[in-house]
C-alpha cells in the first residue's frame, strides 16, 4: 500500500513481547490513518470502563497517511488511549521527526498495553526492537532522557520521545516530548497522554529509520505541489506564521477580545504589548525552525542567560505565551520563556498548567484555599517565581501540587464556591481563546470529543472571513454571530478528522480540494472532498460513541459558567 510502512508494533509490556500486525486494508481504507486509525484502535481494544491508568488502557502512537511524504507538513502524528483527565476520548498531536522516523523505521505506528514491571524504554532501530532498562532514567527530566538515552545508544540522530516526572507520578497534565534537543521539543500536550505513559513504566522511545515512504506517483505529485505551493505561502496567516510563529497572534487576538486574561476575567491588559510577536522577535528570539517538510517554519528558537543558567530550546507559541503569560498577569518574556523550559522538562502541558494555576490563584483572592495547603507559600497574580514553584510541585504532586495535579475540574470539586472559574470542558482546561469572542469557537469547545479544543475545526478561520467553497460554505459569517454556525461548526470538526489522520498540519492554508488532491495522487485512491469529508464524520462519530460508553455524555457539551 502506498504511503504506508504497512504494520504496526504491538509491544505487551507485562510480557515483554511484541508481535507485528498488519492492519485490514478496509480499515485503512474507512479510517484513514493517524487519529482515524487510532480511534478505530483503541474502540477495538479498550474496555470503556478500565481506569485509564491501569495495565488494561492501550496507548497507540499513529502516523498519519501522509507522514514523511513530500506533502508540505507532513510531520504530524497522534497519540491516543483512554484519558485519565476526561475519563473519555483522549488524544494529543506532535509534529517534528519522530513520526517519520517511525514509519522510515518501517511501522505505521506503536500499540502498547500491559505494564513493565520494572521502568523501561524502547529502541527501534538498525531493525531491530528491544526494550531496555530505564531504572537509572526514571527521574530525570526529558532533556536529561534525551541525552542520556543517545549517550547509551551512542547515536546523537536518534529521535527520542520521553516523559518527565509529571508522567511517572501520573499527574493528570502530564504531556509526551519528542525530538527533545537540540532544539525542541515538539509537545503531545492535551489530556495526559504522558499519565497514560508513566503509567505503564515507560520512560522513552528511541527511533531511528532509514526506510523510503513510498507514493503512487512522485513526479506528479512533485509537479502538482510545486503548482500549489505560491498559493499556500500567500496567505497571510502563513505569512504572519513565518515571520513571527503563532506569537504573531498575539496582538490580533487581543484586539478582537479573544487573548485570555487573568483567568478570562478581564477583556483588556496592557501587558500584552510585550507579549507581541514583533516585540519577541527582537528580545528573546534567536533564530526559527520547522518541522519535517514544512515551508512555513512557524516555531523560534530562543536562547539566553539568567542567573548563569542558559535557557534555550522552543521559542513559547501563542497558546504558552497565553497560558504562562496574559492569563496569569505575566509580562515579562524572558520569565515566560522559563516558566515554558520548565513545562517541557517536567513533562507537563502548558495550557492546562496555565489554566489550573490561574484557577488557584483565583480561589486564593477569593479566599476560597485553605491557606495550610499552601505551607506559606504566598500566592500573587503576575508573579513568575510563585508559579515556577507551583509547577514543581504540581509534577511532583507536592502539597498543594496533589490537588492541581488532577486537572481544574477534580481540583475545583475540592474548593466550595471555585466551580464557577474552574475553566473547562469535559474535565479538559480551555485553549487560550476566549469563545466569547468567536461564537463558533464556543460551540466547537463544547462539542469536541476531547474536551475543549481550539484546533478540532478551527472554526475561527471561518469567523475572520475566510470561506471553504470546497466544504460548501460559501458565505462569510461574522465572529459574533450564531446563525449558521452549528453547520460550519460539524464540517469543519470533520475536515479537521480528515487533516489530522492524514498527518497534516492545521496550519498549512491549504484548500480541502488540494489536500484530496494530494492524498489521491500519493496513495493511488480517487478521492473527492466529500468521500473524504464521510470518513471524517465516521472517525469523529467512532469516538463518539467510545465516549458514550465511557459516561461522556452529551451533558458534557456545554463550556464553563464564566462564558455564559
Amino acid at each position: 500500500m502506498c504511503c504506508y510502512a504497512g504494520r504496526f508494533l504491538k509491544v505487551d509490556l507485562s510480557s515483554e513481547k511484541f508481535e507485528e500486525i498488519s492492519l485490514p486494508e478496509q480499515d485503512l481504507d474507512l479510517f484513514i490513518g493517524g487519529t482515524g486509525i487510532a480511534a478505530k484502535i483503541i474502540f477495538d481494544m479498550v474496555d470503556p470502563q478500565v481506569d485509564p491508568t491501569s495495565p488494561e488502557n492501550v496507548l497507540v502512537f499513529a502516523t498519519g497517511t501522509l507522514t514523511g511524504t513530500i506533502a508540505p507538513t507532513s510531520a504530524r502524528f497522534t497519540v491516543a488511549a483512554k484519558s485519565p483527565l476526561t475519563r473519555g476520548w483522549g488524544e494529543a498531536h506532535a509534529g517534528g521527526f519522530w513520526g517519520v522516523e517511525l514509519k522510515r523505521a518501517g511501522y505505521d505506528g506503536l500499540i502498547f498495553t500491559g505494564r513493565a514491571s520494572s521502568p523501561v524504554y524502547l529502541v527501534i532501530r538498525g531493525g531491530e526492537v528491544e526494550l531496555r532498562d530505564a531504572g537509572r532514567l526514571w527521574g530525570l527530566d526529558t532533556y536529561e532522557v534525551d541525552q542520556e538515552i543517545k549517550k547509551e545508544l551512542n547515536d546523537p540522530k536518534v529521535r527520542v520521545a520521553a516523559i518527565g516526572p509529571a508522567g511517572e507520578n501520573l499527574v493528570s497534565l502530564a504531556c509526551i516530548a519528542f525530538d527533545i534537543r537540540p532544539d525542541g521539543p515538539r509537545i503531545a500536550g492535551r489530556t495526559g497522554m504522558g499519565a497514560v505513559m508513566g503509567s505503564k513504566n515507560l520512560k522513552a522511545i528511541a527511533v531511528s529509520g532509514s526506510g523510503k515512504i513510498e507514493v503512487a506517483d512522485l513526479q506528479r505529485l512533485r509537479e502538482y505541489i510545486r503548482r500549489i505551493l505560491p498559493s499556500i505561502m500567500s496567505f497571510p496567516t502563513t505569512q504572519i506564521y513565518s515571520v513571527y510563529g503563532t506569537s504573531g497572534e498575539v496582538g490580533p487576538m487581543h484586539m478582537y477580545g479573544d487573548m485570555p486574561i487573568k483567568n478570562f476575567s478581564v477583556g483588556e491588559w496592557d501587558g500584552i504589548e510585550k507579549l507581541k510577536g514583533e516585540v519577541l522577535a527582537k528580545t528573546v528570539v534567536k533564530g526559527h525552525r520547522a518541522c519535517f517538510n514544512c515551508p512555513i517554519g512557524c516555531w523560534r528558537y530562543v536562547k539566553f542567560e539568567k542567573d548563569s543558567k542558559v535557557i534555550e530550546g522552543r521559542l513559547l507559541e501563542y497558546e504558552a505565551v497565553a497560558s504562562l503569560g496574559s492569563l496569569l498577569l505575566i509580562d515579562d518574556p524572558y520569565a515566560i520563556s522559563e516558566l515554558n523550559e520548565v513545562c517541557n522538562r517536567l513533562g507537563v502541558d502548558v495550557i492546562s498548567t496555565g489554566v489550573t494555576i490561574a484557577w488557584l490563584l483565583e480561589a486564593y483572592e477569593k479566599k476560597l484555599i485553605d491557606e495550610s495547603l499552601l505551607e506559606g507559600l504566598e500566592l500573587r497574580w503576575g508573579d513568575p517565581e510563585v508559579v515556577a514553584k507551583l509547577i514543581q510541585k504540581l509534577a511532583k504532586k507536592e502539597g498543594i501540587g496533589e490537588l492541581l495535579s488532577k486537572g481544574v475540574r477534580e481540583a475545583s470539586k475540592k474548593v466550595s464556591g471555585s466551580e464557577f472559574f474552574a475553566m473547562h470542558v469535559k474535565g479538559l482546561e480551555v485553549p487560550m481563546h476566549d469563545p466569547r469572542a468567536f461564537k463558533g469557537m464556543g460551540l466547537q469547545y463544547a462539542t469536541s470529543n476531547r474536551g475543549a479544543d481550539h484546533l478540532y475545526g478551527l472554526v475561527v478561520r471561518i469567523e475572520q472571513g475566510e470561506r471553504s467553497v470546497d466544504l460548501g460554505i460559501h458565505e462569510r459569517m461574522h465572529r459574533i454571530q450564531y446563525k449558521g454556525k452549528g453547520r460550519i461548526v460539524a464540517l469543519m470538526e470533520d475536515w479537521s478528522e480528515v487533516t489530522e489522520s492524514m498527518g497534516i498540519c492545521k496550519f498549512l492554508a491549504i484548500t480541502p480540494g488540494h489536500l484530496a488532491a494530494i492524498y489521491s495522487i500519493a496513495t493511488g485512491k480517487s478521492e473527492k472532498v466529500k468521500d473524504l469529508l464521510l470518513k471524517g464524520t465516521r472517525i469523529f462519530t467512532l469516538k463518539r460513541i467510545f465516549n458514550l460508553a465511557c459516561g461522556v455524555g452529551p451533558e458534557e457539551d456545554r463550556l464553563p459558567p464564566r462564558f455564559l
